[in-house]
């Protein structure tokens, strides 16, 4: 086949992936499904604070970069819907990170093929499709940890480019303040500039100044500590012994529903190898460097590489997944069909996560809105709304939301599964009319079951209730 052909071909494969990736992060976008807990946390942040604010120590434990937060409000001046609003700066992100990651592909791969299927990836991947449109900094991670890294290989190392160095000086300074993982980028670049002794050295006196803001801000505003404890289980063990269950857990994250994850371990082992083999290239020590910065972040303890966490990491991960492909078992017509059907084994096990819930219009999370909507319908102003610990976030954003006043609503604290501890704790409660709102629990169906039974135990029992088993629940005592 012609070059021109192969080249024609290689561009349209390319053009239909992104455009693809671009399509289904929009359409989860547009779902607009309600916040769920860890969203309504910070929204709670976003709709009672100032701009100034959000550098302040949030509630609820949330720890998120504060001109992030602020992009994520400045969206809220102009879109009504919080949930379209709060979350356009994720799907920004999400896009943006597309064609980037693909320029990111054109430095550090050689091979066409290698290349395809990891623009396929992180095209179709469905994580990076979800945090698209979730109110959280994930998207954003992923977008500025690309952008450093690249920035990389457009630097003229070899003369003093004033005006340039000091656009990426800036843009390096903001980027912190936009997401924290970026920070691991820039030590990267940093490294790299400094062992070849580089002119481009001069590239971080305005970030440096904007990182010592930054440690004071971190160490006296920006978070409790709570979160430190909460991504436990995403640091290294000091003799390694969690190590393979923590990769385990990663791989299950990232490709969710994929049966076959030992195909995962496999290519990941041999383009890491491959990588390490031609190590004095810069293309492969800017992906070799990222994951032992990530594990020695968590190794120390400083960063978790676990789940969302380390969802900065995951284009690095495909890269190297795609190194796979410059070896020369896999040249010409053997690499196409093998790229070919792990692609679409890939792309297969995405769509089958939430994609098909969406078209048919029956993808929800939490459902509180709809549910208060209800209670507001349906009750007196002498009942009482019972809210379960693990809703009470999502509950109080929404009844602001439903101009419900706080007095209305008790909170029981205790996390309530079964039936005799439900049944313990709700005999306690005076005679009256309640509801008992259920949308957010650590295992709903068996929480639902066990309120179901005590309200179907008491006077005129209730139930509104969905096929996830977000609830209103009914009884009089």
């Amino acid at each position: 086949m012609p070059e021109k052909i192969k080249t024609n071909i290689y561009y349209i494969a390319v053009a239909l992936l992104l455009i693809a990736g671009m399509l289904l992060r929009i359409l989860f976008y547009a779902y607009g499904r309600p916040f769920w807990n860890d969203e309504s946390a910070l929204a709670i942040n976003l709709a009672n604070k100032s701009f100034w604010e959000l550098f302040m120590p949030l509630v609820h434990e949330q720890v998120t970069p504060p001109l992030y937060a602020i992009f994520c409000q400045f969206c809220g001046l102009f879109i009504e819907k919080a949930e379209y609003a709060y979350r356009l700066p994720a799907l920004i992100c999400g896009i943006a990170s597309l064609p980037l990651f693909w320029a990111f592909a054109e430095k550090t791969l050689n091979n066409k093929i290698g290349k395809i299927f990891a623009i396929g990836l992180f095209s179709l991947n469905y994580q990076l499709i979800y945090y698209s449109q979730e109110l959280k900094q994930y998207s954003c991670d992923v977008l500025l940890f690309l952008t450093i890294l690249i920035s990389y290989f457009h630097i003229d190392h070899k003369k003093f480019d004033r005006k340039l160095f000091a656009l990426i000086g800036l843009f390096y300074a903001v980027s912190m303040w936009l997401s924290y993982t970026s920070l691991f980028a820039m030590f990267i670049v940093f490294v790299l500039c400094f062992i070849k002794k580089e002119k481009a050295l001069t590239i971080f006196g305005i970030p440096a100044l904007s990182f010592g803001v930054f440690l004071f801000y971190i160490k006296n505003y920006a978070t409790n500590g709570a979160l430190h404890n909460f991504w436990e289980n995403g640091f290294i063990a000091l003799n390694f012994s969690n190590f393979p269950l923590l990769i385990f857990n990663n791989i299950v994250f990232y490709f969710p529903d994929f049966s076959w994850k030992i195909f995962v371990v496999l290519m990941f082992a041999a383009g890491l190898i491959y990588t390490l083999k031609f190590i004095k290239y810069s293309e492969n020590i800017i992906l070799f460097a990222p994951v032992i910065l990530a594990v020695l972040l968590s190794y120390l303890h400083i960063y978790p590489l676990y789940i969302r966490t380390a969802l900065y990491l995951l284009p690095v991960v495909f890269l190297i997944m795609a190194k796979t492909f410059e070896l020369r078992f896999f040249y010409k017509k053997a690499g196409m069909v093998i790229a070919g059907i792990l692609l679409l084994f890939f792309t297969a096990y995405t769509f089958k996560t939430d994609f098909t819930q969406i078209l048919q219009k029956k993808y929800y999370r939490e459902t509180t809105p709809q549910l208060l909507q209800q209670y507001k319908k349906e009750s007196k102003n002498t009942d009482i709304l019972i809210v379960p610990h693990l809703t009470a976030i999502n509950y109080e954003y929404y009844a602001q939301k439903a101009m419900l006043p706080a007095w209305s609503a008790i909170v029981i604290n205790p996390e309530l599964y079964e039936y005799d501890k439900v049944k313990g704790v709700y005999d306690t409660l005076p005679s009256g009319s309640y509801y008992v709102l259920l949308t957010h629990s650590g295992d709903k169906n068996l929480e639902f079951e066990s309120l179901k039974k005590y309200a179907m135990t008491q006077k005129n029992p209730r139930i509104f209730a969905d096929e996830f088993n977000n609830a209103l629940i009914k009884f009089e005592k």
